[in-house]
């Protein structure tokens, strides 16, 4: 077969254009680029062992599903009918517990188990993401499964309601990931949190809070005393409670090999009353972060 021998011309014309070369290495660059980029996230997704932990807590522990597994209320009960099913259930709630994480093992077994708790209803922050079932107590297994009330007789809308929630150390999470439970609350800062809403329901009636302060670095030892000596807050107030995961935490936990999740310091936000209303009458959007719309 004979040469074209414009065609060749043609192409060596082509070739020794002086942007020809540059051009192509720059496509070259820029898939290779991506490929790596993509090679990139794959690893960061496929080895981040709090973004999976915290995840697949998160899927094992949906309200529905858990009161299906154990028989028991899928519906919030009030605060003056815990008692009576206390004795009805058998479930004893535990007040125990500071919002510390346990082992990654431990904590999907939790998410997992058939043991029942009281459903008191739900807190929302859209804003940061935050969508919880709210549970009476604060055991291991509690929050695992939600957030939990830390004292018997809270009622919300009234006093003070304090909800301790697990920091799952997903709150730097990327897409596919989100941050779970209250792990929202490392993110926060004073200036930009403030005037925010928190919203709690109990199934029926949806009170809003605004929030006035935002907390690092309390110690459990304070914590414990303001919470003790403000139970009849006016106006009415929220407080939501989350482990800090700052260095010296992470030093911990890295240096017992991820088996001491013990954290010393908490991150408290604080919200006020400021109204309520029937759920019923809540936008869409927002009945579906309350979990009402289920």
């Amino acid at each position: 077969m004979g040469i074209n021998r414009q065609q060749l011309k043609h192409t060596r014309s082509k070739n020794s254009f002086p942007g020809y070369r540059h051009k192509k290495m720059v496509k070259i660059v820029a898939v290779a680029l991506t490929a790596l980029s993509i090679i990139s996230l794959c690893g960061v997704y496929g080895n981040h062992a709090q973004w999976q932990t915290a995840s697949q807590v998160q899927k094992q522990a949906n309200h529905v599903q858990h009161a299906k597994r154990t028989g028991t209320n899928v519906e919030p009960i009030a605060s003056e009918q815990v008692t009576e099913q206390v004795t009805k259930q058998g479930i004893q709630p535990d007040y125990s517990g500071q919002a510390g994480l346990v082992a990654k093992d431990k904590l999907l077994q939790l998410a997992q188990s058939k043991q029942p708790e009281l459903l008191r209803g739900y807190v929302a922050m859209p804003s940061y993401g935050i969508s919880e079932p709210i549970y009476e107590g604060t055991s291991n297994h509690v929050l695992a499964i939600g957030v939990g009330v830390n004292q018997p007789n809270q009622v919300f809308g009234k006093g003070s309601v304090t909800l301790f929630g697990h920091n799952m150390g997903d709150y730097n999470a990327i897409w596919p990931y989100k941050p779970t439970k209250f792990s929202a609350m490392q993110n926060m800062r004073s200036k930009d949190v403030a005037g925010q809403s928190i919203f709690l329901s109990d199934g029926q009636t949806a009170f809003e809070y605004r929030v006035t302060k935002l907390d690092e670095g309390v110690p459990v030892s304070e914590l414990e005393t303001r919470l003790a000596n403000d139970t009849q807050a006016n106006p009415a107030k929220v407080r939501l409670v989350a482990c800090l995961e700052d260095e010296a935490y992470w030093q911990r936990v890295k240096g017992s090999h991820y088996t001491d999740f013990r954290a010393d310091k908490r991150i408290i936000l604080t919200g006020e009353l400021i109204s309520s209303k029937p759920v019923h009458q809540l936008k869409a959007s927002l009945q579906r972060v309350l979990q009402t719309n289920r």
